[in-house]
């Protein structure tokens, strides 16, 4: 009898041994599971330029212009006239489109090179005007829709997200030249309009923002050809129309 009751609570303490073996292996595997499932978000960093051998772009840009001494002589049938330095300015914006390819280069960089059109719309014009004798002398410039093409190319930082480039462009824009002579109450207007061909040339940065989105900023110079413009009456002038400009712009690729 004695040994029927050891045996009975050797039982009883071996079963509740194995309960409580499972019971802690089943918490563990359980536990286990959840840690499995627990993930770290997503984190969204900015695209390499060089992620796409090749890519196209569209974009926006706006900027402003300043600085583009011209300087304006009026020549009559009685002489030339010096009327004083236009100095072509203000707002503009456009739009862009482009491709792009990429090629490895040395410490972890890329080569970026491509071809980018643009239109901008916008007015930079400017005037001046000197006596002479009882004479007023007036000269102006007007230069708007600007057409271009341009090369673009440079080298990405180690990490892809910034592309460092210079381009060299074509450009044509619609550009007006006038004058006028006002003596006592009778003024003399004149003014020719053409379409002049033209080159630019750009320094700047674009900043990959995410996936598709970049920033760009730039400081671009453009000179249109040379012309002598001749008004009615004998009346010209040389005309030489240049600016330089900040742009800044948002490109989106796709």
């Amino acid at each position: 009898m004695e040994i029927r009751t050891r045996f009975f609570g050797l039982g009883r303490r071996v079963v509740f041994s194995s309960a409580l073996v499972l019971s802690l292996l089943s918490s563990a595997t359980v536990a286990g599971n959840l840690e499995q499932g627990v993930t770290d978000p997503p984190v969204v960093s900015p695209k390499r330029f060089g992620s796409d051998v090749s890519a196209f772009y569209l974009g926006l840009s706006g900027g402003y212009a300043t600085s583009g001494t011209d300087r304006f002589g009026l020549t009559t049938p009685g002489g030339t006239f010096g009327v004083g330095e236009l100095d072509l300015k203000g707002n503009y914006g456009g739009v862009r489109g482009g491709w792009r390819g990429v090629l490895p280069a040395f410490g972890g960089r890329d080569y970026v090179y491509g071809f980018e059109l643009g239109y901008d719309f916008g007015t930079l014009d400017d005037d001046v005007m000197t006596n002479v004798g009882s004479t007023a002398i007036t000269g102006s410039s007007e230069v708007s829709d600007i057409l271009s093409v341009r090369f673009r190319n440079g080298l990405t930082n180690k990490s892809g997200t910034v592309l460092y480039f210079v381009t060299v462009g074509y450009v044509q824009g619609d550009v007006t030249t006038g004058s006028s002579l006002t003596s006592g109450a009778t003024t003399q207007l004149f003014e020719d309009s053409d379409t002049r061909n033209g080159f630019s040339a750009s320094i700047g940065a674009e900043h990959s923002l995410s996936e598709n989105w970049s920033i760009t900023g730039e400081y671009e110079y453009v000179q249109f050809d040379s012309r002598r413009v001749e008004f009615s009456n004998g009346f010209s002038t040389k005309s030489t129309p240049r600016y330089r400009g900040l742009r800044f712009g948002l490109n989106y690729t796709y």
